[in-house]
């Protein structure tokens, strides 16, 4: 086992072994968000999150719109994509979610941002069945615009020949908050 592997091996027991206790492993651990029902309301509600990849050592981060349902995170892109490219060589991705407001202050030492966040990590699959394709597109489509998912159809979506949606399921997530404050305070 060399060392790279040691170092994941210990990340992972202290990480589990923090989990089963209880314990977090965030610095700040006042700013963490714990309930899930908190955890996936910020997953739902935000309309762009970014997807991660990360293939023989290069990281990828790219913004993309999304649902959020039962679990799994799903989004539509083009089959020849550079994120199903590497989707298809290494599964497990992260995705991130945030939104927040800036608070000004008189004083430039004392300005802050008031923000809430979520950072998913689970393994991710192309999907090309036509029917998964289609009731997939359709959580996307009444995110945005509820409702109108419905008018989508398979022949629409197979009109699309390079469209793939894809599904990750989340095996872990965790989130922050900060409160706004300022040094005033």
């Amino acid at each position: 086992m060399g060392g790279g592997d040691k170092r994941l091996s210990t990340a992972k027991l202290i990480s589990g072994l923090s989990q089963a206790y209880g314990m977090s492993t965030m610095r700040r651990r006042e700013k963490e968000i714990t309930d899930k029902v908190v955890l996936e309301e910020i997953l739902r509600e935000n309309q762009v999150g970014r997807l991660a990849t990360a293939v023989d050592g290069e990281p990828y981060v790219v913004p993309i719109n999304y649902a959020y349902v039962e679990g799994r995170i799903l989004m539509h892109t083009h089959r020849d994509g550079k994120k199903v490219r590497d989707i298809r060589r290494n599964p497990r991705v992260c995705f991130e979610v945030d939104s927040g407001e800036m608070i000004e202050s008189d004083d430039p030492c004392g300005y802050s941002w008031e923000y809430r966040s979520v950072i998913a990590h689970g393994e991710a699959r192309i999907v090309e069945d036509p029917e998964e394709k289609l009731r997939t597109l359709r959580l996307i489509s009444d995110k945005y615009a509820f409702g109108k998912g419905r008018k989508l159809d398979r022949a629409k979506v197979e009109g699309f020949p390079g469209l793939v949606t894809i599904e990750v399921r989340v095996t872990g997530m965790t989130g922050k908050r900060s409160p706004a404050k300022t040094k005033e305070q």
